[in-house]
């Protein structure tokens, strides 16, 4: 009993250690509200933040789509983006693409009896982009452009069919319009909003 308990004892003790290396090795500071590769310079030190030139990042988050025939869906995103931007005065302007997943989560794509739902997993845009500096580190755009997004409308069961699901490739117009603030060279947080067309094929 008593080389049990100081095996259990050893074991807190060596699962606390590595816990604590972990922390150390991970980018992220105690409990503060950014992670900790987001302390960098500050972005209006000399030099502030480039809004031209190429660029490629990972970007994630938390998307809502609302339809009037399909109703509402939602869900996190995670995506890559890159593009090249050019800055004249506090006019930026420029070309992006993107490519972008989004899981179903909950119950969006599981509809009820004689109910439709609609989701998207992967999505892929190509965008031109402009807009126009507020100050140096918070950029207000709008962007036009096309998507490819791989759609599934799932239908319910209803006394005369089983459930069922269709899947197809859409092309369809986009307009977006957004606000970007560059917290740091290396963290930019933005809120997007934009209306989705007719399939173009």
């Amino acid at each position: 009993m008593r080389l049990t308990l100081i095996g259990a004892a050893l074991g807190v003790a060596t699962l606390a250690s590595s816990g604590a290396q972990a922390q150390v090795a991970l980018p992220y500071w105690g409990f503060s509200a950014l992670p900790s590769f987001a302390w960098t310079e500050p972005t209006l030190a000399p030099g502030g933040v480039k809004w031209d030139g190429s660029y490629a990042r990972i970007s994630s988050g938390f998307q809502v789509t609302s339809s009037k025939r399909l109703g509402t869906h939602a869900g996190p995103t995670i995506g890559l983006e890159a593009g090249t931007l050019k800055r004249e005065g506090n006019f930026v302007y420029g070309v992006v693409g993107a490519l972008e997943y989004m899981p179903a989560i909950g119950g969006y794509g599981t509809p009820g009896f004689g109910n439709v739902a609609y989701t998207r997993d992967f999505a892929g845009a190509f965008e031109v982009k402009t807009g126009v500096l507020l100050n140096e580190n918070l950029l207000l755009y709008t962007k036009v452009g096309a998507a490819a997004l791989n759609e599934s409308i799932r239908y319910g069961a209803t006394p005369f069919s089983a459930p069922f699901n269709r899947s197809d490739l859409a092309i369809r117009p986009v307009a977006k319009a957004g606000v970007e603030w560059a917290v740091t060279h290396n963290l930019t947080l933005g809120l997007e909003v934009g209306v989705v067309g007719q399939d173009l094929r």
